[in-house]
């Protein structure tokens, strides 16, 4: 059975995701390949080429900000102070208390709501941790988060969607003439486009299993397995194997 190369996508910074859409686009222009052989494959390989260029040209608006450096490293903290509010309720999965059993419930369903919530776009991202940490600390949780003495893990969340938004609305003001691009939103859009078509010529090429669609699934592959090194490599604490030929 033919195989998508295994990728941790979210794992790779935003300059290597470019890069393995750049390199997707140029292993496939040096086969005989035509994007013309299959109408629907051409729509989406031509829609993440389109993209390419504003995601680009957001990066380097993002290179070329001051504060980009600390507003990345700020929206990191918060998406982390998130998954540890998160994870501040597992050990009260199976809680046989009455009280905890029943805070643990109704937590579990609030942050249900805000499930993705770290892929939204900054500012959307901004508002729905408002509104969490808002309904949080209101009369129907208040006493929840009490009774699993989850309370700094809520702090710990508003506080740091605090810090990012000052900063980025700061920085919001000063680019306000030019055009700014959400580099997070356009990634979102991007990783759900590669996708679909990724996993459309991996579907047929077991159907047709020579010829077009497996040759088209080697070339996804080939930046696939590159770049799945890379994040293997990172999380093990190891240079990042060398770019491949």
């Amino acid at each position: 059975m033919k195989k998508l190369t295994p990728i941790n996508i979210a794992g790779l910074h935003h300059a290597e995701f470019g890069q393995m859409m750049v390199r997707f686009f140029e292993d496939f222009s040096k086969t005989d390949l035509k994007t013309a052989d299959d109408a629907d494959f051409e729509s989406l390989y031509n829609a993440l080429e389109s993209a390419l260029p504003t995601f680009n040209s957001a990066l380097d608006q993002v290179r070329a900000s001051e504060e980009s450096k600390e507003i990345a490293r700020l929206d990191f903290v918060r998406d982390a102070a998130l998954q540890s509010l998160r994870d501040s309720l597992k050990p009260y999965r199976n809680a046989k208390d009455e009280e905890e059993s029943a805070a643990y419930n109704a937590l579990s369903i609030l942050l249900s709501e805000y499930k993705g919530t770290e892929d939204d776009s900054l500012e959307a991202e901004t508002n729905k941790l408002n509104t969490l940490t808002t309904r949080l600390g209101s009369e129907d949780y208040i006493d929840r988060t009490d009774a699993l003495d989850i309370k700094k893990f809520v702090t710990r969340l508003g506080e740091a969607n605090t810090n990012f938004n000052n900063l980025f609305a700061q920085r919001s003001y000063k680019t306000s003439q030019k055009e700014v691009y959400d580099v997070k939103a356009l990634r979102k859009a991007m990783t759900a486009d590669y996708k679909k078509m990724a996993n459309y010529i991996a579907a047929i090429a077991n159907v047709k299993e020579s010829g077009y669609y497996p040759d088209v699934l080697a070339v996804i592959n080939n930046g696939r397995t590159y770049f799945s090194s890379v994040v293997l490599s990172r999380r093990k604490g190891k240079n990042p194997p060398p770019p491949a030929p």
